[in-house]
């Protein structure tokens, strides 16, 4: 049987018992994935964020953007809290949210996954979903959905008077791996990189690491990953071959 005594700040600070599950959205392992690789001269590491508590490395950018808000006085106490989300910026917003004291709206489109607004509101968060624009597919997210989503997000935010955690905007997105996911990699790799890819939602991953590595190792290059019909990125159309968007 383990019993568990509390003696104050200094007992947990010693034992490493965090004060809470925000504290946990940082340190996720780096793993060899030695076996997909074997016969070829390189080897591949993968960070595994999805064992942050939100299952997202959105996690991180969450806990920024509400803290660098409070810090800033951009957001009060107990004021209302908006973000449009896919999912993985909305579980990681309603678990900072949560446990920080501020009512969290989470807005989606229906085009979403019906899971992920469970996920949210089992852990707090008001969910708004957005009808799907005329001739989108269920289950699929155009551009016409995103534009709705933007518009209620705004709506909503102006109307309740609440602060907009924007990770397409705001710089905590972008902070929080150029402070935290670089320099754990970095560490945990024991600086033996040649290369770092990561696939671009808000781009925030892709964007602090590489400010990161860019000072760290200057020889290091850095790689977005997109799917193929949706590369943004690289200049090219964002399509998809039965539903233009």
């Amino acid at each position: 049987m383990t019993v568990l005594v509390s003696v104050g700040d200094e007992f947990r600070a010693r034992e490493g018992v965090l004060a809470s599950v925000v504290e946990a959205m940082a340190a996720s392992p780096l793993v060899a994935l030695d076996r997909l690789t074997a016969g070829i001269d390189g080897r591949i590491l993968a960070k595994l964020d999805y064992l942050l508590p939100g299952f997202s490395k959105m996690d991180r950018a969450a806990r920024r953007i509400i803290e660098n808000a409070k810090r800033s006085g951009d957001l009060t106490p107990g004021q209302c809290v908006v973000e449009l989300t896919s999912g993985n910026m909305g579980t990681g917003l309603a678990i900072v949210c949560a446990v920080k004291g501020y009512p969290f709206v989470a807005v989606m489109s229906e085009g979403n996954s019906a899971e992920r607004a469970r996920m949210m509101r089992a852990l707090g968060a008001e969910v708004v979903l957005v009808e799907q624009a005329p001739g989108s597919r269920p289950g699929e997210v155009s551009g016409a959905d995103l534009a709705l989503v933007e518009a209620a997000a705004r709506g909503i935010t102006a109307e309740r008077r609440a602060f907009r955690a924007d990770q397409f905007q705001l710089e905590g997105n972008p902070e929080a791996h150029r402070d935290g996911t670089g320099p754990e990699i970095w560490r945990q790799s024991g600086g033996r990189l040649d290369a770092f890819c990561d696939f671009a939602g808000s781009a925030g991953t892709l964007a602090g690491c590489t400010r990161f590595f860019r000072e760290a190792a200057p020889q290091l290059t850095c790689y977005a990953v997109e799917p193929e019909g949706a590369e943004a990125i690289a200049g090219g159309d964002v399509s998809h071959p039965d539903h233009p968007i």
